[in-house]
């Protein structure tokens, strides 16, 4: 059974090797065409994930719309109740409110996680490739390329979920996103202090 799952494994890093290698090789300089190569890895792994990440939403966006939607009116209804005094009614609200931010938080999460998946065949590939070269790193020693790749994946995760907006596909799932979820927007304390503020620049202009 081991040795199957071996050869699956190899033929798995086979059939993603030319997607993958190529941009390693584009440079003549062997240090930067592993930059490179580091960057377009973590690129295509991100994407990947986060293609994967929209489909499991849209598959399940009539949980996440209803969740976000119980959060969002419950909130604003506790902050409405507080601003006219009304305690049982923010304490009721605020008590469902956070039940729905707990169950937004880890639904999020559990969405997020289903991102990641392509990230263990990313570093397999890596170790496949180059895990028989000395990465030699300074007040470290010899590391694996597993070492390198994670920080440059964080940084490209990064970079990605900033410039989504700008990129088609991407913009459009962000779009789909935004309608599903709940039309209210999040209220704060401070809403209701510029809301006072408004009312006493009226009540005194009208005087």
């Amino acid at each position: 059974m081991e040795n199957d799952m071996n050869i699956t494994g190899t033929q798995i890093y086979d059939f993603l090797d030319p997607f993958l290698i190529w941009v390693f090789r584009i440079p003549e300089n062997p240090y930067i065409g592993f930059t490179l190569g580091l960057v377009w890895v973590a690129l295509a792994a991100t994407m990947i994930g986060e293609l994967c990440m929209a489909g499991v939403y849209f598959l399940n966006k009539k949980h996440f719309s209803g969740i976000d939607r119980e959060m969002v009116q419950n909130h604003n209804l506790s902050i409405k109740a507080l601003a006219v005094k009304n305690k049982a009614a923010y304490k009721a609200c605020n008590s469902i409110a956070n039940e729905a931010f707990g169950k937004n938080f880890f639904a999020h999460l559990a969405l997020f996680a289903s991102s990641l998946w392509i990230v263990p065949f990313a570093i397999g590939w890596l170790s496949y490739r180059f895990g028989k070269v000395d990465f030699i790193m300074p007040w470290l020693g010899s590391v694996g390329p597993a070492f390198l790749f994670i920080p440059v994946y964080i940084l490209v995760r990064i970079a990605f979920a900033k410039s989504k907006r700008f990129l088609p596909v991407f913009r459009t799932i962000q779009r789909k996103i935004k309608e599903n979820e709940s039309p209210e927007e999040l209220m704060s304390f401070q809403d209701l202090v510029d809301e006072r503020q408004r009312l006493a620049g009226q009540s005194a202009s009208g005087e």
